[in-house]
């Protein structure tokens, strides 16, 4: 019988070190690691500093080597060079390209940014999904649990003729509407958490559990809105300035074009392959103004597309912005109808606990019927749940105010 016993508790601790217990800072990290639409921003974030490399390499001068040999049939003559050329425009699209990039590159910073805090948060929408879904499941298995009581109550005071055959029937009824809910929210709780494992890219196991996050919120909090460090406005601002880059650069095209160029070659000696002379050639300097005369037509097509584009830009930045500014609004003001409502839910759960016990006892004594006793089971489980609701909703409603104003999630994200 010992042998019996060991070998059980060996498999029941086997079977237990297998059910894996996440907390939200593993999820999270979970999270990031396999996200795609993070490893997508990285690479388009790589791309943005190859990019602005090869803008700062753009400005290097022209440095060109070469030797020739020619040969007729009467005779054969070798020549080479090395020449180094450096020309400034006015409109130097060098300037414009290393501008432009270095754009792109904050913007790209800020999307990853931005893509990284929306997973988070996505994630932790998640997480508390599951909780608040494992939490209904547990309150319908406390309310199959009372309403078994009942049953089984209902039926012994059957025996002694103090119920009608009615109530027997209700009881009956009662319990497999208990038994429904109960089925209903557990299939809730199982869904959400594969919902969990999707996200996280993570492959299901119905026997993973999740730890309860730890939630303070603090007394007679505000919130403030820095417009500037909304992630979302700084995106639309650099998309902004790259567009007004755009249009400067395509409006440089109707001025003459100043240049300036530096050039040196060195003649080859013709005694050896890198023997060149670095004296018998002068520095050349050459200044110009040009302007093609046909620009003004061919030009003025792309100037105004540009010049709409950039408009266009604009006027999303600052829709953008009276956006941020409206959901900010509204984010507090959901925060703090949720927090009224939340401490109403609980004095609710407190009087329908109340009002359930006194009625249940007053039932034992018969002096209610079975319809009070099952109203009175109803409210009290119903106010539970929407305790419970109440509380997870405002902790994403905050959350929601720490996205938009861009402060740490959960005051570490």
């Amino acid at each position: 019988m010992k042998k019996i016993l060991l070998i059980a508790l060996i498999v029941l601790c086997a079977g237990m070190s297998y059910a894996e217990t996440f907390n939200i800072d593993k999820v999270i990290q979970l999270g990031l690691e396999n996200s795609y639409d993070i490893t997508n921003q990285i690479y388009t974030l790589k791309k943005s500093k190859q990019s602005l490399y090869s803008s700062f390499l753009d400005v290097l001068p022209n440095a060109n080597y070469s030797i020739s040999n020619t040969e007729t049939s009467n005779s054969t003559s070798k020549s080479g060079s090395i020449s180094i050329t450096e020309t400034v425009y006015s409109d130097d699209y060098r300037y414009f390209n290393i501008k432009g990039n270095l754009s792109s590159l904050r913007k790209s910073k800020i999307d990853l940014e931005i893509t990284r805090k929306n997973l988070i948060y996505n994630i932790i929408s998640s997480y508390l999904d599951v909780l608040l879904k494992e939490k209904l499941y547990d309150v319908s298995k406390m309310a199959l649990k009372i309403a078994k009581m009942n049953y089984d109550e209902t039926k012994t005071l059957r025996t002694y003729g103090k119920v009608s055959e009615l109530d027997m029937q209700q009881a009956e009824i009662d319990l497999s509407s208990a038994q429904i809910d109960s089925l209903k929210t557990e299939y809730n709780y199982e869904n959400s958490k594969m919902d969990l494992c999707f996200l996280l890219s993570i492959d299901y196991d119905d026997s993973f559990t999740f730890a309860e996050l730890d939630y303070e919120f603090a007394e007679n909090q505000t919130f403030t809105l820095d417009i500037d460090k909304n992630l979302t406005v700084n995106s639309y601002k650099e998309s902004l300035k790259q567009s007004k880059l755009s249009y400067v650069q395509n409006w440089l095209e109707f001025i003459p074009t100043l240049s300036f160029s530096v050039n040196k070659t060195l003649p080859w000696e013709k005694t050896g392959l890198f023997d060149f002379d670095s004296k018998s050639s002068p520095i050349q300097f050459t200044l110009a103004l040009s302007y093609p005369l046909l620009n003004p037509l061919t030009n003025l097509p792309s100037n105004k597309s540009s010049h709409y584009s950039y408009k266009q830009a604009k006027l999303l930045y600052e829709h953008k912005k009276k956006g941020e500014q409206q959901d900010f609004m509204q984010a507090v003001k959901n925060f703090n109808q949720l927090q009224q409502s939340y401490e109403l839910a609980k004095k609710q759960e407190n009087l329908s606990e109340m009002h359930f016990n006194l009625v249940n006892e007053k039932y034992r004594l018969g002096q209610a019927d079975l319809t009070e006793l099952e109203n009175a089971r109803q409210e009290r489980f119903k106010s539970m749940s929407s305790r419970i609701s109440h509380y997870y909703s405002l902790i994403m409603a905050q959350e929601n105010i720490h996205l938009i104003t861009n402060e740490k999630l959960l005051n570490r994200y």
